[in-house]
């Protein structure tokens, strides 16, 4: 992958497609449709542009653009210009004081002193028509470069950020033909966002594949797209594909196009995967896997129905291992911490930066469980309190900190519990200063990237000598009185 010249890139299967599938669909929106061939035109036009900001070799440029048409297009651009690129939001690479060399974002965002910033509109992308001859590849020189930062919220549920090599993204590009199948799908549905690894890398397989991206902004605009578009193949978090089957059992629309389902990020339980398969498509792939690491584990639904915990069996690109707290490899078959690694692992960004998931080359992706002899990963439990809401990671201390700015809310303590259909749910205990109403705080929470789901009215909290809030007992003492106190 890292021979002579530059790296082989998405960017440059975007120009290789644009030259023998021009007409073809790359991404297809709500409202609009661009081929490989505008796809290529707009990178041409949008390195003009960044070569204008005169930025220094291989400076970090953060993207922060609502279109993913828009945000393929700048990635593949600084893909091509030796760029390594963050989808973010500005204010998450401030606040983790990431070594940005430049922000491109839409109309809005505030002065940012010290920081290159640019506004993207329309200009960016139109001008006269650019020769598309064959050429090599452009860009990274090294297999060992970084092309990509994304922030993983990890064991502690707060934002860490994790780079990929041009080398081990490759991988993870390449790794999607084996996960979802390869030819098994033409149009491939992605509600996962381009702000993970996981997201931003199945938007390049399917670009490197020269399949057509689709993408919807909600649950009922994702089943129209299925069924005007034809899309063959979806790509969804577990949190996410339960609510586009709610959204499918309360009005349904015409899904036969559906042949593939792949869906990762915390494990449905058996009655939720029955209603997907009825209500969507046959034919699901459950992966277990992370920001730091890819595809871990992978599975059809089919093989792994009614055995707890199983997540799938163990990829062949990966090397995960069962181990004791001090890090001592258990027997086979024995209940631990998961630990992994992988030629395709991320690492700590910048370089050099500590965080604790990384141990002797190892990544701990923070749960428990046990292999089985044939492979299965079955997860039992995690090392922490950090809720795990379908893939989404929060940290109790980080939800406790946002409602605590809520007029109404005296104190507050968080824990997750596991709802119905097998995806973990965000409950809190509150004591309130003025009444407030539970579906007020669920909506208030929800406007600021927290799925909450129940809230109990309580008096007191309980801690210990210390002060810190006892959540187990907490959780105990509410769950199982079954109503608000």
């Amino acid at each position: 992958m890292s021979g002579a010249g530059a790296v082989v890139s998405f960017a440059d299967l975007i120009f290789h497609h644009a030259l023998s599938v021009p007409a073809k669909p790359a991404i297809i929106l709500a409202d609009r449709v661009v081929t490989y061939d505008m796809m290529a035109q707009g990178i041409l036009h949008v390195e003009d542009r960044i070569r204008a900001l005169g930025l220094e070799p291989g400076s970090l440029v953060c993207i922060s653009i609502e279109s993913p048409i828009r945000t393929m297009v700048l990635a593949g651009a600084l893909f091509r210009l030796a760029h390594p690129v963050i989808i973010a939001r500005p204010d998450d690479c401030l606040a983790l004081r990431l070594p940005v060399g430049a922000f491109l974002h839409e109309a809005g965002v505030s002065l940012i002193p010290g920081h290159r910033q640019a506004v993207v509109d329309d200009t960016w992308f139109a001008g006269e028509r650019r020769a598309q001859a064959a050429s090599p590849p452009r860009g990274f020189a090294h297999g060992r470069d970084i092309c990509c930062v994304a922030l993983s919220s990890g064991t502690t549920g707060r934002s860490k950020a994790i780079s990929l090599t041009v080398d081990a993204f490759q991988e993870w590009v390449l790794n999607y033909f084996s996960v979802i199948g390869l030819g098994a799908w033409e149009r491939l549905l992605l509600l996962i966002g381009p702000t993970t690894n996981w997201g931003f890398s199945m938007a390049a397989h399917a670009l490197f594949a020269g399949r057509t991206l689709v993408s919807a902004a909600n649950p009922r605009e994702a089943l129209h797209m299925i069924a005007v578009y034809g899309a063959d193949g979806l790509a969804a978090s577990s949190l996410q594909l339960r609510e586009l089957v709610r959204e499918q059992m309360r009005e349904p629309l015409p899904c036969g196009s559906l042949r593939l389902v792949f869906t990762g990020g915390g494990m449905l339980s058996s009655a939720a995967i029955a209603e997907a398969r009825a209500n969507l498509c046959s034919s699901i792939v459950n992966s277990y896997g992370s920001s730091e690491a890819g595809s871990t584990a992978f599975a059809l639904v089919d093989q792994i129905t009614g055995i707890e915990g199983a997540a799938g069996f163990i990829a062949p690109w990966m090397q995960v291992e069962i181990v004791d707290q001090a890090g001592n490899l258990l027997h086979a078959g024995s209940d631990g911490v998961v630990r992994i690694r992988a030629s395709c692992q991320g690492a700590p960004y910048p370089p050099g930066t500590d965080n604790p998931n990384f141990r002797d080359g190892w990544f701990y992706p923070g749960d428990l469980g046990r292999i089985t002899p044939e492979g299965l990963l079955i997860v039992t439990g995690r090392t922490s309190e950090v809720i795990n809401v379908g893939g989404l990671k929060l940290a109790p201390e980080v939800i406790e900190d946002i409602l605590r700015r809520h007029p109404a809310v005296s104190d507050v303590a968080a824990f997750g519990n596991m709802g119905d259909d097998g995806i973990e749910e965000i409950s809190i205990a509150l004591i309130a200063k003025t009444p407030v109403a539970d579906s007020h705080l669920i909506e208030w929470c929800a406007e600021r990237g927290i799925p909450l789901t129940r809230v109990f009215l309580v008096e007191a909290l309980p801690k210990t000598v210390s002060g810190k809030i006892q959540r187990d007992l907490l959780k105990r003492q509410l769950l199982n009185a079954g109503t608000n106190p």
